[in-house]
């Protein structure tokens, strides 16, 4: 297997911005004060000229179709990529098909998850720590949020099942995180997405567990994921 270098987003760093102090005269703008942060799946443009993102809510909660009216995503966008997208509703529609204002929209580290051909210790060798702030599960996606130590280089960053559990009914997966013995300084902010489906396609009864190298919970050494609804 050989997985192409994956160039960390810091999505934070790009997404945050301070509001600036005003007086008693002047209201604060909707996009510093009224807004959500989602993790969503990039659908490309719409016949109108907007945007089209699906939010798959948190667990098997029902999927909504997100129109915007203008463009925000990045140029090199493609169908299917993940992006954090800073939003709030145009309307109290409770529809599956919402109408958005979108104040920002970036791309975070999109992938799937991949597979051995070799044993897994092999791919753990010289894994590198993160800091896990948060792992949830959102439809057919894994996302995490969380820091990793800047290098300036490339480095492999990536969801690997093991192959030899993909038929029980617990499969074991690890985040791979390798910097290739580079220089490490300060952490820096990063949110990624991995999609896993495939799994509970061929068998919606079976646990992901997923094992990962965190500083901030070393006693944790795993979390397991399953389907709400089978």
């Amino acid at each position: 297997m050989n997985p192409r270098l994956l160039h960390i987003a810091l999505a934070l760093t790009a997404l945050m911005a301070a509001v600036t102090a005003c007086d008693d005269s002047k209201d604060v703008d909707r996009a510093y004060t009224d807004y959500l942060y989602d993790i969503v799946t990039y659908m490309g443009t719409t016949d109108a000229g907007g945007e089209k993102y699906i939010l798959d809510q948190r667990d098997d909660a029902q999927r909504l179709t997100l129109l915007s009216a203008g463009t925000n995503a990045p140029e090199d966008s493609y169908i299917g990529r993940r992006m954090l997208l800073r939003y709030d509703f145009a309307d109290d529609s409770r529809d599956t098909i919402r109408n958005i204002v979108v104040y920002a929209s970036t791309a975070i580290i999109s992938d799937s998850m991949r597979y051995t051909i070799k044993p897994v210790a092999q791919y753990l060798q010289n894994n590198t720590p993160v800091k896990l702030r948060s792992v949830w599960r959102t439809g057919d996606y894994l996302n995490m949020r969380g820091q990793l130590e800047y290098t300036g280089r490339q480095r492999h960053f990536y969801l690997l099942v093991d192959s030899t559990t993909w038929k029980r009914d617990t499969v074991h997966c690890y985040l791979v995180h390798n910097v290739f013995n580079d220089t490490t300084y300060h952490w820096r902010d990063f949110y990624a997405s991995f999609y896993v489906g495939s799994l509970w396609k061929r068998n919606p009864k079976q646990v992901l567990r997923v094992h990962i190298n965190d500083v901030l919970r070393p006693d944790v050494t795993y979390r397991d994921f399953a389907k709400t609804t089978q």
